[in-house]
């Protein structure tokens, strides 16, 4: 019975140490997975903390590249586009004064006694005022009229063998040139007189009769003078300034010729 007892009780000693012992296993094991995730822990944020600042570095060295490459792409573009812009400009530039020369050479067939010459010399504060032209060696004569492709610009006022001046229609002086209005099966005679600046159109009066002339009529030189020649276009009527007095009457012309792009010009005239 004895016996029986002592066994009983190694049996619940043993039973208890087990369970202690398990016990002991389990949250040893528990608490090494903690510590082992508290030692990580550390770590993975050091690594984050190194990782991240030089991912944002890459990145932005990325774009910074990114950018560079965007900004010599479109830089060499631009240039491009500027050299094309430049040479529409010049071509757009060359067929305008090809058409020039072809309107002068069309004018030149119109009348008897012409020399060619080339623009030289034209200040730009006196632009609408007065020009120079080479004339090849020849001298020309003063009064002398002088035409772009369009119409009449000026008159020569002096010259020698290398060049002459030439006062435009557009410096407001007053001219005197000799001009007919031709409208339909009419014709009056009367004078090319001055330059109004501030409208943009030419003046003419002292005219040999009170009738009736339509917008739009055609005028050209008459050649009255004795000194210019006949048949040189002028410009066109754009208004009226009636009166009782046919020789106080004015018309208002627009010059066909452009003021703004002279290179090569005609003069017709004597040579001295």
């Amino acid at each position: 019975m004895k016996k029986h007892k002592v066994s009983r009780f190694f049996f619940i000693v043993s039973f208890i140490g087990l369970l202690f012992y398990l016990l002991y296993f389990i949250l040893g094991l528990a608490f090494s997975r903690q510590l082992a995730t508290i030692a990580r822990y550390p770590l993975t944020s050091l690594d984050d903390f190194i990782s991240k600042p030089i991912l944002v570095v890459k990145n932005s060295l990325s774009e910074l590249r990114h950018l560079n490459n965007t900004f010599l792409e479109n830089k060499q573009l631009r240039k491009e586009l500027r050299k094309q812009n430049l040479s529409q400009q010049y071509f757009e530039e060359l067929l305008a004064e090809n058409k020039r020369l072809k309107n002068l050479l069309s004018l030149s067939a119109t009348v008897d006694k012409w020399v060619s010459a080339e623009v030289i010399s034209r200040n730009p504060y006196q632009w609408y005022d007065s020009l120079q032209i080479k004339t090849a060696k020849k001298v020309l004569q003063p009064n002398s009229l002088v035409l772009s492709g369009e119409g009449i610009i000026g008159k020569v006022t002096s010259a020698n063998r290398q060049a002459a001046r030439v006062e435009l229609l557009t410096c407001g002086k007053e001219v005197n040139i000799p001009i007919k209005i031709v409208d339909k099966n009419k014709i009056i005679y009367g004078n090319l007189k001055y330059f109004q600046i501030e409208e943009k159109r030419m003046l003419a009066s002292e005219f040999n009769s009170n009738e009736a002339i339509d917008l739009g009529a055609k005028v050209y030189t008459s050649g009255l003078d004795g000194e210019t020649q006949a048949n040189l276009p002028v410009g066109k009527v754009i208004g009226f300034k009636n009166s009782s007095d046919k020789l106080k009457r004015q018309l208002l012309i627009k010059l066909f010729a452009d003021f703004d792009h002279l290179d090569n010009v005609l003069v017709v005239g004597i040579e001295k």
